[in-house]
Order: structure tokens, then sequence, then C-alpha cells
């Protein structure tokens, strides 16, 4: 197939976010039929990208029998010069162009990318998509900034980078110092520069930059600091507020500039979502807003963005967040073709000759070392350059390379070239002295402007160097003073002794050293049950009518509804129903079936866990308590732990409750008699928990980084398995010998295999982004994780042993539980929204 001369790929390329040729941001798009994608790997596309050398090179993979309406979503991929994009603004609108109006599409209304599936649709003569966002804008501005540098002895690295890239105009300067600091997403964050006028605009300069990684304090501390920082200039030209007929919506219209050192940008898609989101949370549009942004006007690339925004409003803070965001424009095919034996193209062979009698005879060569007619030529196989042959002999005896590129040379790589015996005349114009003494004063004086640039740079690495010096020894000193102190927390701790309770102590009041054990008759029923479910567990059959991989590989959003919790903690799922806490101490009763709240309940202490079994619904709360509630009315309420309680769970009996907290115990409960029966203690603060679908079991996770696992009647430790990091969720699988567990500000979901110890215990981990909440269906064949980066489904294939991705949603939610049979998924926001993922209708 690679040999085939008739192997090729078809391409276009469109001018995006305009409808005129030669304007706006220019995109190539390469189509990759069914037939090739086999052949046409990474590689290949990473030469192709660099071959068209435009910002983005997308390629789209199309099916065999295009156009395939029974398949709505189609894939591409989005190449940079450089590396591949997971996502990128203004790829995706120019594939959504081509896609839905210049071939007429219109049944495809999402693009698979990397970074997950993307919503798009034809409107009103443009092409939309939805964005994914996570809108955040942080506290410190530049010019804060600079003045705290400044006010610090020694402390200069930020404001000498910052100052050196601000504006030379005073106007200009005096904004960017003003400027506020907005995030998108995690990763991606621009200073938003407001300018008084289109004049002020056309004075940015590209000679400017800012090292932002040099200024490590604009962004705030923890997720949000690890991220791409760049200027976005904006002069807002018009506002309007819609009438009552479009709900009293706002429109801007706004120019902006994204300068950069030597470069500007046509159009800047995730910049001009930036500013929408911003402008719109500032002025509170809760009714909607629409952004018409003009860039790229300046370098004569005007580039026309729409951006549309919906935002709600927090009814007890009063806080503004973006709902939606929508970003869309229109674009223009400008050139076709192809690209012949695309999976066949590769490098010319390190053999090649190159012929150069024909060229030596035609032009005069030079050396590029010394700029005179070589005595003894000889040229460079790979770059075709000619050199005098003892001179570059020298250079690669000294550098190994070849002079101005970084790549490596060997003498083996020299060509020797054929030219005239006859020595030529001197040139003219060294041939009087009038003309040799400029000759060598131009050669003084490339040396003196030489010397002074060496002497300049090393003047800077000096100072860089004092600089580093002074940071480590400042550091140095940091450290020893943090170990003395923690030699002294250590001594001080070695000699704290537990004085033995008094005999006169009240029932409750002594100090419970060892884990307590379960009462006889619990004993006698975890025992029973355990072995009834093993049994039952061995060469289980998956059950007649449950869901297959590709049907959840095509859930999709069903329904969603706002609930009256505005700050969802967790969620639990009983039959067609849901119960949703939050940290505004409120819990919903959602009905899955008719998508609307039926009932809400005031607990009146922040939730912070939520299971239901039966009848009954049981909340945690942040003040310790352990509240029991059976048809909507309270039954009972323990006062359980010292600080928060941070995890519920059920025993697979439906008898035995347990709850965690930051008080460093675990405590069992008898749901029957609404009775604490028993206590154990760690040595850490537990922070998740769950029990093992045999019931024999009992995992705790800490903050310290351990899955601790005890057993149910005892109480003792069994074993302990390390995470690394503090963990955030924790599941058994229903095979009885696998769990997963994920922390907080990981990526990964671990997978631990129980019947292993040690680092052999971790047998695999899943790029799932952070997962905040996991489910396991009772095949234990699909893994459901629930992110601030959206949904994703896991699935393990007995029969090939291997891990796969069926399913990634870009909605981010906090928790998530499966419905019947696995055909549905019920996931909830942070923002109190709830959301079902079904097959579509």
């Amino acid at each position: 197939m690679a040999g085939s001369d008739a192997l090729k790929l078809d391409f276009v390329t469109v001018d995006v976010f305009t409808d005129t040729r030669f304007v706006g941001n220019p995109l190539a798009v390469v189509f990759v039929p069914a037939a090739l994608r086999g052949h046409v790997d990474q590689q290949t596309k990473q030469r192709i990208a660099r071959e068209f050398n435009l910002s983005e090179t997308v390629f789209l993979h199309t099916l065999e029998n295009e156009p395939d309406t029974s398949v709505t979503t189609r894939e591409i991929n989005i190449f940079t010069i450089e590396e591949e994009l997971p996502f990128a603004g203004h790829p995706t609108i120019g594939s959504a162009y081509l896609v839905l109006q210049h071939l007429g599409w219109t049944h495809i209304d999402t693009l698979q990318t990397k970074a997950g599936p993307i919503r798009i649709e034809s409107l009103q003569g443009q092409v939309r998509a939805t964005i994914p966002h996570a809108v955040h804008i942080h506290r410190q501005t530049l010019g804060g900034i600079l003045e705290k540098s400044l006010s610090i002895t020694g402390a200069t690295e930020a404001a000498d980078a910052i100052t050196k890239g601000l504006s030379a105009d005073a106007d200009i300067r005096a904004a960017e110092l003003a400027a506020p600091v907005v995030s998108i997403v995690r990763g991606m964050s621009f200073v938003l520069v407001r300018l008084p006028s289109l004049e002020h605009l056309a004075r940015i300069s590209s000679a400017n930059r800012i090292d932002f990684g040099k200024v490590p304090e604009l962004l705030d501390r923890g997720e949000w600091q690890e991220s791409f920082v760049s200027r976005y200039y904006y002069v807002p030209q018009g506002e309007e507020e819609g009438s009552a007929a479009d709900n009293g919506s706002r429109s801007w219209k706004i120019r902006t500039r994204m300068v950069e050192l030597g470069f500007e940008d046509p159009a800047t898609g995730s910049a001009a979502c930036t500013l929408a989101s911003y402008l719109t949370v500032k002025s509170e549009a809760v009714n909607g807003a629409r952004f018409e942004i003009t860039q790229g006007v300046e370098m004569g690339r005007r580039s026309e963005i729409a951006v549309d925004a919906v935002a709600l409003k927090d009814g007890e803070s009063g806080e503004v967040k973006i709902k939606e965001l929508f970003l869309g424009g229109t674009a223009t095919v400008v050139m076709n073709g192809s690209i012949v034996r695309a999976t066949g193209c590769q490098p010319p062979p390190k053999t090649d000759t190159i012929s150069f009698e024909e060229l030596a005879q035609n032009i005069k060569m030079l050396c590029a070392l010394s700029g005179e007619v070589p005595e003894e030529p000889v040229v460079s196989r790979k770059t075709g350059t000619v050199f005098e042959k003892r001179l570059i002999l020298k250079y690669i005896e000294e550098n190994g390379k070849e002079p101005g590129t970084d790549e490596e040379l060997d003498p083996e790589d020299l060509l020797d070239l054929k030219t005239s015996r006859v020595v030529r005349p001197r040139p003219p114009n060294f041939t009087s002295l009038p003309s040799l003494l400029k000759a060598f004063q131009d050669e003084w004086d490339a040396l003196v402007l030489e010397t002074y640039n060496t002497r300049e740079q090393l003047a800077r690495t000096r100072e860089e160097l004092a600089t580093a010096l002074y940071q480590h020894d400042a550091a140095v000193r940091v450290i020893a003073r943090l170990t003395k102190e923690r030699d002294e927390a250590r001594e001080a701790l070695s000699k704290v002794t537990v004085a033995p309770a008094s005999a006169g102590a009240a029932n409750g009041d002594a100090m419970a050293v060892d884990n307590e054990s379960l009462p006889e008759n619990l004993v006698e029923h975890v025992h029973e049950l355990q072995q009834q479910l093993m049994k039952g567990r061995k060469k289980r059959p998956i059950p007649q009518g449950w869901a297959s991989p590709d049907e959840v590989a095509a859930l999709q959003q069903v329904a969603y509804a706002d609930l009256a919790v505005s700050q969802a903690s967790s969620l639990d799922t009983e039959s067609e129903y849901a119960a949703i806490g939050g940290l505004d101490g409120k819990l919903d009763i959602y009905s899955i079936q008719t998508n609307k709240v039926e009932r809400t309940l005031d607990i009146g202490e922040p939730i912070t866990a939520t299971v239901w079994t039966g009848s009954k619904v049981i909340v945690a709360t942040s003040k310790g308590s352990v509240k029991v509630f059976d048809s909507g009315s309270e039954t009972a309420s323990f006062q359980a732990h010292a600080g928060a309680a941070t995890g519920l769970s059920v025993h697979p009996g439906g008898r035995l409750l347990a709850s965690v907290g930051v008080d460093k115990s675990f405590i069992f409960y008898d749901l029957e008699t609404l009775q604490q029966v028993s206590r154990g203690y760690t040595d850490a603060s537990l922070t998740a928990c769950a029990f093992h679908p045999d019931g024999n079991l009992f995992g705790a996770g800490s903050q310290a980084g351990d899955i601790k696992v005890f057993r149910t009647d005892t109480g003792e430790q069994a074993e302990t398995f390390t995470l690394g990091t503090p963990v955030q969720t924790l599941v058994f699988s229903e095979n009885g010998f696998w769990f997963a567990a994920a922390g907080k500000g990981q990526s990964t979901t671990t997978i631990f295999d129980l019947r292993k110890s040690g680092a052999a215990a971790q047998v695999k981990e899943l790029q799932t982004g952070d997962a905040q909440s996991l489910a396991w269906d009772y095949t234990g064949q699909f893994l459901a994780t629930a992110g601030s980066t959206g949904v994703s489904v896991q699935m393990y294939l007995k029969s090939s042993k291997a891990w796969s991705e069926p399913l990634r949603t870009s909605n981010p939610a906090i928790a998530l539980r499966w419905g019947a049979e696995a055909k549905t998924l019920v996931t909830v926001s942070k923002e109190g929204v709830v959301s079902v993922l079904g097959p579509k209708e």
C-alpha cells in the first residue's frame, strides 16, 4: 500500500472567521478516508502539517460510504507545526463549516476531538460550536505584583520581567498593569487589557514580551497555577440592551488584537471566549450575552468572531457563573488539491548524493565561513552549503555540527566539488591600499561590536548567577529553619504521654484505644451474607438485556434540570430517583422519569456525603453529624465525629452503615435499631470509604494517601495500599478482587488488586482526568468517572484482558451513578445541575 503511486489524500484550505478569501485565519483540512486510516500515522500527519506551515492543520477522518447519514459524529485531529493539540477554536469552526455548509453533511452534529466531543450546528448562515469551560478570575494583576515585588529587597526577577515587557506608551502601560487575569479553562489564561481607543490599539507593538514564567504569583495557587498566559487587547465599540422580545439579552461589539514577540494572530477563539465570559460575569448578563469580536484588522486579515454566553446567578451567594459558551463564525474555501503518496513519503536517506556540477558552473560559490571563493570547495549533503574544506573540517572537529544549524555533521557528509584550475584574479576592491585599509577597518569594527556583545552577555549572565545564588542561599536558610522546627516538634511529641481515664469517668468519656468488634448477632449476619454472595459471584453471567459496549459508547445527554441545591457535593440513586446533597445544607429528591425535583429537605448543615438504601436516605455533614431520613422524616441523628464526616457506605446486606471522618475514626451503625454498634481508629484523617461487595471487608481512604482495608466483623486492619496523594474517592468492583481509587490533584485513576500487596497491587493506571467520583456497574466491566474535565467510562474486556474508553464527555461533574442495566448515567455538577445520559431517542 505504501508503494502505490495512486495513493493520495485530498485537502482543502479555508479562511476561518470570514466570508472573504485571503483574510481571516487560514486553515488546512486533510481528508483521511477510512481505507487509508491505518496507513496515515502520527509522524506522517506531523510532516504534512509542517509542509502546510499554517498555525493549525486538521485531519478529518471520513467513513467508507460518505455521506453516511446513520453516523452523526466525525473525528478530527488538530496539529500545529510542532505537535498535536487536543482542542483549538479556529480549527473546530473551520471543520464545522466545511462539514455542515461546504459539503452539506447536515446530519453531523458532533466533532470528536482528543479533548472530547464538541457539539456543532448551523445557525443563521454561520456555524457554532459548544465550548468546554471552567472560567476563573484571578486575584492578582500585573500592577499588584510589580508593586509588591519592588517593595521586597532582592525580589527583582518578577519586577524585571514585567517592566521589560510593558508597553512604552504610558496609557497602554497603565491599562496593562490594571488588567484582570482570567482563565477560560485550566491551562489557558489571558491578561485582558482594555484600551481607551482604536488609536491606542493600533500602537500595540510586537517588540515587547513578558516572560510570565518568571511571574508565578500572577495566577492563583493550586490547580490554576500551571497555565499558558498571554495578553489580549480590546476596545469596546458598542453595547446594547436587548428588548423584551429577546428576554433582555445584551450584546457587545469589540475590536481586539493578540500580539506576541514578533507574531500576531488573526483570530484567537480561546481568547475571545475568555473575554466574553469575563464581560458576561462582570455585567451580570444572566439573560444571555452575544459578542461580535473583530480581530486581525491591523495585520490585513480581518476576522469576525461570534461568542454567545449563557450565565446563571446563585440564589444565595449572588455569584454569576457561566453555564454555556458557544463559539461561532463562518469560513470560505480558498484552495483544494491532493497529497500524493502520503503514507510513502520518507525523508531522503543519508547516503543520497547531490549533483552540484551544473550549479557550480552557473553561480559564484563562496565559502559560508570565510565569505571568499574556496580553494578546495566542499558541499554539505544535508543543506547544500559550500565551505572551504580546511575550515569546515576544523569546525567539525571543535563543534561536531554544521555552522548555523543544530544538525550533526561528519566529514563523510562533505562532497568535493570540481572547479576550474585557473586562478582568478583578486576582486577589484582588494587591488589598492585604500581598499585594503577599508577592509581592515570593517573587520576591526565587526570585532569591536562582537566584543561589546560578548561583554554585555557576560554582565547579564553574572547578574543572573548572583540572583540564583541569592535565592539558593535563602532556600537553604528556610530549609534549615524548617528542619530545626521539625526536629523540635518530634522531640516534643515523643514526650507526650496519655494518662489513663479516671474510674469515675462518665460513659463515653474514656479514650478508645483498640478497634471495637461488631455484636455477635451482626457478626453472624456478616458471615452468612459473605458466604451467599461469594457463591453467587462465581461464574456469574452478564444479565440478559445488560448494556453492550456500543450502547455505552452511544450515551449522550437526554435530560437535565436545575436543582434547588446550588453547591452540589454528593449523589446517590435508588430505583428511578436520585438524592442530591449540597454544601448549602439542602437535599433534593429528583425523579429521573419526570425530570424534576419532587421534594427538597433542609438539613441545616453542609452535606458532605449521601447514600440511599431502601426507603432510607442518609447524609453526613461537615459538622460531624450522620442523619437518617425515612420517607422524608428524620428518624435518627448521630453526632458521631469530632469534625467533619467525610464519607458514607452501606453494607451489601443493607443493615449496616459506615461513616468516616477527619477525626481519624470509622463508625458502624445498625440501621434496624438505629444504634451505633462499633468504632475504629486510624493514624490519619479519613476522606472516603466503601464496603467490599461480599461485605467482609471495609476500605477507607486517608488524607495521608493510603487505602486501609479492615475486617468488617472485628475492625482489625487487614492490609494497606498506597496511592501517594490524599484519597478523593474509592469503589470496589463486583468481580470481588479489584478496587479503584483516585487522589486529589491526580489526572489518573488507579486499579488495585486485593490479592497482591505492595507496589505489585497497582495493576493499572487509567488516564481519566481528576476523578472526584467513581462508579462500577454490576457486571464489573464498566467503570464510570466524573471530574472537572468531564465524564468518562473505562471498559475492561476479560477476553482480551485490555482496557478501553468507549465514552468521554466534556461536561464537568462531581458525582455520578449508574442507572438500570447500565443504560443510563445520572450525574450532577457542582453548580447544581443534574444530567441524565442515556440512549438517543
